[in-house]
């Protein structure tokens, strides 16, 4: 199987602005739907893991609609997510970033952890960084995200 991210449209058959009825349908090819809550005043999202180990979430806005949709690396070998001919979560991470930065802009957060390509509205994230270059852990991506027109800009809430 093969998912291609087209942003900001979609994730595979995964719409970006499909209503939650809309995005639960199509999660359950990939398996039962489950409610997804972030964190403590987030909206609540949905996911599904997929038997190959892919992982794949939607999150909302006030309309009820996706505006973003995040997918995990999945175990199974033939299982692929791609990005302009590019498997996101095969592709070494710093190939994968010199690949985007050869055609867009791409910001690096979290010291290298995480990089967004806000005019795409794609962004790749990884839970460690390689101690050197021959460390293994760290070396790819974990999950992808793909979000709507405005995700980026929204303002983002204050704690204190």
């Amino acid at each position: 199987m093969i998912i291609k991210l087209h942003p900001p449209r979609s994730a595979g058959p995964l719409e970006l602005g499909a209503t939650g009825d809309e995005v639960i349908a199509t999660m359950r090819q990939f398996g039962d739907p489950e409610v997804l809550c972030r964190a403590a005043g987030d909206r609540a999202g949905w996911c599904v893991m997929h038997p190959s180990g892919l992982f794949l979430s939607a999150y909302f806005d006030a309309d009820d609609r996706a505006e973003a949709i995040e997918l995990g690396r999945p175990t199974d070998p033939g299982v692929t997510v791609t990005y302009g001919g590019l498997d996101i979560f095969r592709t070494p991470a710093a190939d994968l970033v010199e690949a985007l930065r050869r055609t867009t802009r791409v910001v690096e957060e979290e010291n290298g952890h995480s990089y967004t390509a806000p005019e795409l509205l794609l962004a790749v994230w990884r839970s460690t960084t390689p101690e050197d270059p021959d460390d293994a852990e760290g070396n790819y991506f974990e999950s992808v995200l793909v979000a709507g027109p405005g995700y980026y800009n929204q303002a983002q809430p204050t704690t204190g």
